[in-house]
C-alpha cells in the first residue's frame, strides 16, 4: 500500500436505518481519495454492500476505488465485532478509523483507540464520544457537550457534501415556480412523497408545475410513484442521480424531509420547505427553521394537518419571489459545500 495513509470507514445502511450514513461516508472517502489516501469501507452485511456499490460511479466500481470488508455481523450490535475489527486493525497499518453508527458505545470507541486513531461522526449527542476527532455538522452544536474528544469539528462548515456542491456557484431565482424538487429520504416509511404529490397535483396553483421526485430501491412508495408518473406527465422520477447539484439547481422550489438534503439545497440556494419523518431529523429541521433558512411544517407522525400545512407553506414561497431571493442568498451564505474536504484534512492531520 506504499506510503499512502489507509483510512478504514466503519458504517452501515439498510431499509431500517436508511442510506444517509453510507452517502456521507462515501463523500468523505472521495475527499480522502483526492488527497491520495486509501479509504476502505467496513460494513456489517450484504445490504450495506449492495447500497454502497449502487452509490459508486462505474469508474469507481471498475477501478475498485473503495475496497469493502464484509464483517458478517449484526449492525445493531457492534459490541460483538470488537474482537474481529480490533484484530483487523492491529494486523494492518491503519492511520485512522472513521466510525459512523448510531449503535456504537463509548466502550467500542475506547477499544478501537487501542489499535489506531479514531474519528467519530456524531449527529445525536447521545454520549460524549472518547475519540481523537469528533465531527458534528449540525447547524447549531452545543460544543460544551464534548469533553472526551481530543479535537472537535462543529457546525455547518463541516457538512460532508459531494464535491459537485462546492463547484455549483450559479443559481437564479425566477418569478414563477415551474419545477418543484421533492425528496423524502431513501426509505420514506410513511409514503410522504406519493401523498404530497396526490395532494398538490389536483390544485390549480400547481397546474403548470413539474414535480421532480427522488426515488430508489428502498423507497416505500416506489411502485405508487411509478404508477403516478405513468398517469401524470408532470411527475418526473429520478433514480441513481449522479449530478444531484444540477438537478436541484434546475428547480425553483423544494419539499424535503430532514437530513443532508437540507444542507445540499442550501449550498445551491434552492428555497425549500422541510418536514420530519424520524426522531433524528427533528433537531436539524428545527435549527434550519430557527435560522430562517428552511421553514419546517412539522412531523408526519404528529401533525394531523401535515399535507395542508405543506401545501400552504409551498404556496406562500411560490407566490413570493422576493422572499425566495432573500432566502436563497442566506442559504448559500450558511453552507459552502466544502465540509468533506475539511473533514478529510482533519483526519489526515491526525
Amino acid at each position: 500500500m506504499g506510503s499512502h495513509p489507509v483510512i478504514y470507514i466503519r458504517t452501515d445502511g439498510n431499509a431500517a436505518i436508511a442510506t444517509g450514513h453510507l452517502m456521507r461516508c462515501l463523500t468523505i472517502a472521495r475527499a480522502l481519495k483526492r488527497r491520495r489516501a486509501m479509504p476502505v469501507f467496513v460494513v456489517s452485511d450484504e445490504a450495506s454492500i449492495r447500497l454502497l456499490r449502487g452509490m459508486m460511479t462505474p469508474e469507481e466500481l471498475t477501478g475498485r476505488s473503495f475496497p469493502l470488508i464484509h464483517m458478517q455481523t449484526d449492525y445493531r450490535d457492534p459490541q460483538q465485532e470488537i474482537p474481529i475489527l480490533s484484530k483487523i486493525l492491529s494486523e494492518h497499518r491503519i492511520s485512522c478509523l472513521l466510525v459512523d453508527s448510531y449503535f456504537v458505545t463509548p466502550a467500542y470507541l475506547e477499544q478501537m483507540k487501542k489499535a489506531c486513531k479514531v474519528a467519530f461522526l456524531d449527529d445525536r449527542q447521545a454520549f460524549d464520544p472518547p475519540a481523537d476527532l469528533v465531527i458534528n455538522y449540525d447547524l447549531t452544536v452545543n460544543t460544551d457537550f464534548y469533553q472526551n474528544g481530543a479535537q472537535v469539528l462543529a457546525g455547518s462548515a463541516y457538512t460532508p457534501l459531494r464535491e459537485q456542491f462546492s463547484r455549483h456557484s450559479s443559481y437564479h431565482v425566477w418569478d414563477c415556480v415551474r419545477d418543484l424538487f421533492v425528496s423524502t429520504g431513501g426509505t420514506d416509511p410513511y409514503r410522504v412523497c406519493v401523498r404530497i404529490l396526490e395532494h398538490l397535483l389536483p390544485q390549480t396553483d400547481w397546474a403548470d408545475c413539474r414535480f421532480h421526485v427522488l426515488t430508489g430501491p428502498l423507497h416505500a412508495g416506489r411502485d405508487a410513484l411509478c404508477a403516478l408518473a405513468k398517469k401524470e406527465d408532470r411527475v418526473i422520477l429520478h433514480e441513481k442521480v449522479t449530478e444531484m447539484a444540477d438537478l436541484m439547481g434546475s428547480c425553483d422550489l423544494a419539499f424535503c424531509a430532514g437530513g443532508t438534503t437540507l444542507y445540499e439545497l442550501c449550498a445551491i440556494g434552492v428555497p425549500a420547505v422541510s418536514c420530519s419523518i424520524a426522531d433524528n431529523q427533528i433537531p436539524g429541521v428545527k435549527a434550519f427553521d430557527r435560522a430562517g433558512l428552511i421553514p419546517w411544517i412539522g412531523d408526519i407522525r404528529q401533525n394531523p394537518s401535515f399535507f395542508d400545512d405543506a401545501a400552504d407553506a409551498l404556496r406562500l414561497l411560490a407566490q413570493s419571489p422576493d422572499t425566495r431571493r432573500e432566502r436563497s442568498v442566506r442559504m448559500r451564505l450558511a453552507i459552502d459545500g466544502a465540509g468533506a474536504d475539511r473533514i478529510a484534512d482533519a483526519i489526515l492531520s491526525l
